[in-house]
């Protein structure tokens, strides 16, 4: 399982400096959008629990 970084695109999970121009059903194309403060901690947390 991969864990996203907490700072990752907010529709898609791809770092900005890997990001550029991606689509997604969801958001269609897109570039690199901040994460919500929500999406943050629940990937910290996630990153916590792995180990």
């Amino acid at each position: 399982m991969t864990i996203t970084e907490p700072s990752a695109c907010q529709h898609c999970g791809i770092t900005r400096r890997e990001h550029m121009q991606r689509w997604t059903t969801s958001a269609g194309w897109h570039q690199w959008t901040p994460p919500t403060t929500q999406q943050i901690k629940a990937r910290m947390r996630a990153r916590s629990a792995r180990g």
